[in-house]
């Protein structure tokens, strides 16, 4: 990272930077002095001279009827940085009061394609901690193919051990080999058809709806709503 960039983050523009820095080189010059070193001209150089000695960065001195501007030591801009950081440091709370009255507007992303559905799974793994649960209604005429799913799906999934309660038809139940992580619940047969090639997860704060007929998925984040399908989930699984 070069001064020029290190002083941007303090608050100096980049020519404040250059006449600063031709002043820590030269130690003291005048303004056509200054213009020579920086390449600056001379009406851009007055223009940012007040801001500099605003900041205590500067000073001037008199020799003869010359005015020389000094550079002061470095350690002025540790106290900027100080500044600097007491403002971020107060500006905080206001920002947490901004994001606590739009957190529960949801968030929803929309994925396209086979790749896209793996974004989905990637996000379940990525979302969920070691030995947590996700909810799953699966409409599926078949169980997932691995086309569907990332290559380390299944080892993420079982390295951190997570439980998987799913309502689906009698066909998917028969296709699928038991698994102590899983447990399956069916819809009756009376009920009607329940294979209409889509998924419903939810997980955590999150719900992902899946459409195979499309290769489209949706993401929403939304604590309510998740808690609100959870309790739908769990109610009907209750009862099957």
């Amino acid at each position: 990272m070069d001064t020029k960039t290190i002083f941007s983050q303090i608050g100096l523009s980049n020519n404040e930077s250059s006449i600063y820095l031709s002043l820590i080189e030269k130690g003291s010059a005048t303004i056509s002095e200054i213009s020579q070193y920086t390449g600056l001209h001379r009406p851009t150089i007055y223009k940012h001279l007040p801001a500099l000695q605003k900041k205590g960065l500067i000073t001037t001195t008199k020799k003869g009827k010359r005015t020389l501007f000094i550079a002061e030591s470095p350690k002025k801009l540790e106290k900027l940085l100080e500044e600097r950081n007491e403002k971020i440091l107060k500006t905080i709370p206001d920002l947490f009061d901004i994001f606590n009255k739009n957190k529960n507007k949801p968030i929803i992303k929309f994925y396209e394609g086979k790749a896209a559905i793996k974004e989905v799974f990637n996000d379940i793994l990525n979302t969920l901690n070691r030995g947590e649960i996700f909810y799953r209604y699966s409409s599926r005429k078949e169980p997932i193919s691995d086309k569907y799913l990332p290559k380390d799906y299944r080892p993420r999934r079982d390295y951190k051990q997570l439980e998987r309660f799913v309502i689906a038809n009698e066909e998917y139940n028969k296709k699928k080999k038991p698994r102590l992580s899983r447990h399956i619940k069916i819809i009756p047969d009376d009920e009607g058809l329940f294979d209409h090639d889509v998924t419903l997860i939810i997980y955590k704060d999150k719900i992902a709806i899946i459409d195979y007929n499309s290769d489209m998925a949706y993401i929403m984040e939304n604590a309510p709503f998740a808690n609100f399908q959870k309790t739908l989930f769990k109610s009907l699984y209750k009862r099957l």
